[in-house]
């Protein structure tokens, strides 16, 4: 979509239908700088406003003012109700935000089966002890809070009783299930609010919390504790495990698309995007501790080659591979990642010198170099490698990238060897 825009920056001119091909399963949208989607392939959505959404509304304009690709969690279409994944690139220009999204229900048919509305009304319907479950959005920044409904638009309705609010802000202030009790028409009800989905402000910037609320009949309670009470506690069980399962499930869901959206696919080994977010937190690490961290920069010598003569399917065992070789000749807490193509990153972190950096860079380059058997052949590798330090060198990660690819290509140029202890590839 940026090329397309490169070539053609009138967006209203283009064929969403057409570029819809080359996204299959996705829709897309196009926002303007005032933050409203006025071009889109999902009809429902024509016309949405982010700037009426809170904090999401400065999330949205500090993208389109950025130049990153963003992928954000699994989240409620506002205007049709439906569980969708969502990302997100600016224009060159930054004058509009390109969007996609996928919907759960397609990708993972299972999740149709879960009707959260569906099953509170079952229960509710079922339970005559419960008065009403119901769902709560909660934002991050101000603990605005709306409640999830199912029967018309807007699907997040922000008139919500006082009460319920300050109960569901708790929630996630305080990440933990609050109580309290109530008296309506003279019959007293305990509200008791779980946390769901809790977004965490420092890695999920600008997306909602979500709270599951139950308000029982205490009056009714009390009747099936002494009529019933070997019931009672089975559908207090049943209820717990009912919305355990769910959010299990929506869990599992998230976490695999992160690990999708910070993973090279074929290796999965840390794409660069991550590595780059987590070499900042070990620099945090090493300079309180006072220690160093090795940035190895390899690529595998004539790996067009291999290509060419084993094929792509070789070629890519062989990746596999050496990743493979990678991530079980360091420590857990070392970073590693693939760069693209044929080539690979890896942090070394707790090292007091550059001699110990290069002690372990001389392990790991022999490792990798080791006969590399895929079916039964023997595939030759040759690898080259490239070192920098911080923060001798610099603080900066695309400093450190870019030194350790320099001397990568400086040792390739010059057959220069890690493993004899050249001291140029630093």
């Amino acid at each position: 979509m940026v090329l397309k825009y490169t070539e053609n920056p009138d967006v209203m001119d283009w064929d969403l239908a057409e570029l819809q091909k080359r996204f299959v399963g996705y829709d897309i949208y196009i926002v303007d700088k005032d933050l409203k989607i006025i071009k889109t392939t999902y009809e429902e959505d024509l016309g949405l406003d982010f700037s009426k959404f809170g904090s999401f509304a400065a999330v949205v304009r500090e993208r389109m003012a950025g130049n990153e690709f963003e992928v954000d969690r699994i989240d409620l279409s506002t205007q049709a109700g439906e569980i969708k994944k969502y990302s997100y690139m600016p224009s060159p220009d930054n004058q509009y935000l390109f969007e996609l999204s996928v919907s759960i229900e397609d990708k993972y048919p299972s999740f149709q089966s879960l009707n959260l509305f569906k099953d509170a009304a079952s229960l509710t319907e079922q339970y005559e002890m419960v008065e009403d479950i119901g769902f709560y959005s909660v934002e991050p920044l101000h603990y605005g809070v709306a409640k999830l409904r199912n029967s018309k638009r807007p699907y997040l309705n922000p008139d919500v009783p006082e009460f319920e609010e300050e109960l569901a802000r708790q929630v996630v202030i305080q990440n933990a299930m609050q109580r309290d009790t109530r008296s309506i028409e003279g019959i007293q009800h305990s509200y008791r609010f779980f946390p769901a989905l809790i977004s965490s402000t420092e890695s999920e910037d600008g997306w909602n919390s979500y709270v599951v609320g139950i308000i029982y009949n205490d009056q009714v309670v009390q009747k099936e504790m002494t009529q019933h009470w070997n019931l009672f506690l089975a559908n207090i069980i049943l209820m717990t495990v009912l919305f355990g399962s769910f959010i299990a499930v929506v869990v599992y869901l998230i976490r695999n698309f992160e690990y999708q959206a910070h993973h090279d696919k074929l290796t999965g080994l840390a794409n660069r995007k991550y590595f780059e977010e987590e070499f900042n937190k070990l620099t945090n690490k090493a300079d309180s501790a006072g220690r160093n961290i090795g940035l190895v920069f390899i690529d595998i010598d004539k790996f067009k080659e291999i290509n060419d003569n084993f094929g792509h399917d070789t070629g890519d065992e062989v990746l596999k591979s050496i990743a493979f070789r990678i991530e079980n000749s360091l420590k857990d807490k070392d970073l590693k990642a693939r760069m693209g193509g044929d080539e690979f990153v890896v942090a070394l972190t707790d090292l007091s010198s550059k001699q110990q950096i290069m002690e372990v860079t001389k392990r790991l380059i022999a490792e990798i170099k080791k006969p590399l058997f895929i079916g039964m052949k023997e595939i030759p590798v040759s690898v080259s490698a490239g070192v920098s330090v911080y923060p001798d060198e610099s603080s900066e990660i695309e400093t450190l990238l870019k030194n350790a690819d320099s001397a990568m290509y400086k040792a390739k140029r010059k057959e220069r060897s890690i493993e004899k202890g050249d001291s140029s590839i630093l």
